[in-house]
């Protein structure tokens, strides 16, 4: 299923260079557009600033560990699904056919629906069995930031090749939280308890390489409606795929243990963004899908409950962290 998804992405830029879309793009009411010709009014104005809104749904990221000796895997899993509303902000700038874009986004506030969860699968006599479970408010405190280039590839007027770097940084604080479990000390019986004030720092760190391309074409909306005079509909996608590198870390605040998680893998990317321009503005929606996989290893520096004093610093591998993300936005752009 992961090599599927990266598939896809790759895919999406094949057949967008020779469907019949792409084809007829230069008659009718589908055009060609060139993004250098969007972003310019004339040779001496190449410069946009865009300001958005991006409501997330659905989205998440998580860590998963096996037990160092024991058939469980996982043994432990957090997972951290959010809702916010993010800020995006982006400069672009385009000259001799080159466009380069500069995008910060990063959350609004720290309120969220969804809750935090931890779960544990603690009896090796029964590795499925999940053992432990909690939820906690997660106080979501998150940004993105992605500089990259794309260039018209030659022949091919309405497509684009991107490439860029891309880093990511997900803040959660487990706090006012509750725990079930049915598994304590070797012997299963039910207990809960509360978890007041925060009981667990995570941070999650993604820096992406990637390259894909990208498809500029716009819907001449006059001969739709019949000479109705309103400005052609630009309709920008986007797809890529990317090497991703990973750093997570988890930090429990009730007890001392502290892990961290460096880990490799892949990661794919698809927008769909259209809009409007009239004069030096331009508006937009857009909707955005992307998703992480990467595996590797975790270091655990915990103390002995048993034994006060007494530390552990123990590295293995089979760690994971993964991640999907979802958006739709709006966008306000101004071009000088």
């Amino acid at each position: 299923m992961q090599s599927v998804r990266v598939s896809i992405v790759l895919g999406v830029f094949i057949i967008l260079s020779v469907s019949p879309f792409a084809a007829h793009s230069q008659q009718g009411f589908l055009q060609s557009s060139n993004s250098v010709d969007l972003s310019e009014t004339s040779a001496s104005s190449y410069l946009n600033l865009m300001v958005g809104l991006r409501k997330y749904l659905n989205s998440f990221t998580s860590w998963q560990l096996p037990a160092n000796s024991g058939p469980q895997d996982p043994i432990s899993r957090l997972e951290y699904p959010w809702d916010q509303t993010f800020l995006a902000v982006r400069c672009s700038t385009a000259y001799t056919g080159l466009e380069i874009n500069l995008e910060w986004s990063g959350t609004l506030s720290t309120l969220s629906n969804p809750k935090a969860q931890d779960s544990d699968w603690e009896d090796p006599q029964n590795a499925s069995q999940k053992t432990t479970f909690s939820e906690a408010e997660a106080k979501p405190r998150c940004w993105m930031a992605d500089l990259s280039f794309n260039i018209a590839i030659p022949g091919f007027s309405f497509m684009r090749g991107v490439a860029g770097y891309r880093v990511s940084q997900f803040k959660f604080t487990n706090t006012d939280g509750y725990q079930f479990g049915i598994y304590d000390s070797g012997v299963y019986e039910w207990y809960s308890l509360p978890l007041p004030g925060p009981s667990i720092e995570f941070s999650q760190y993604y820096k992406h390489l990637y390259a894909g391309g990208i498809l500029d074409t716009s819907i001449n909306l006059s001969k739709i409606f019949n000479g109705l005079t309103v400005p052609p509909l630009l309709v920008r996608i986007q797809a890529d795929a990317s090497y991703v590198t990973a750093n997570s870390h988890d930090q429990h605040l009730l007890r001392y243990a502290f892990g961290i998680i460096r880990s490799r893998g892949y990661g794919w990317h698809l927008n769909l963004t259209t809009g409007l321009k009239t004069g030096r503005l331009r508006f937009d929606i857009e909707g955005d899908v992307r998703g992480i996989r990467t595996s590797g290893g975790i270091q655990s520096i915990m103390e002995d409950q048993d034994n006060p004093g007494l530390f552990y610093d123990i590295s293995f591998d089979g760690a994971k962290a993964w991640s999907e993300q979802k958006y739709l936005g709006i966008n306000g752009t101004i071009i000088f």
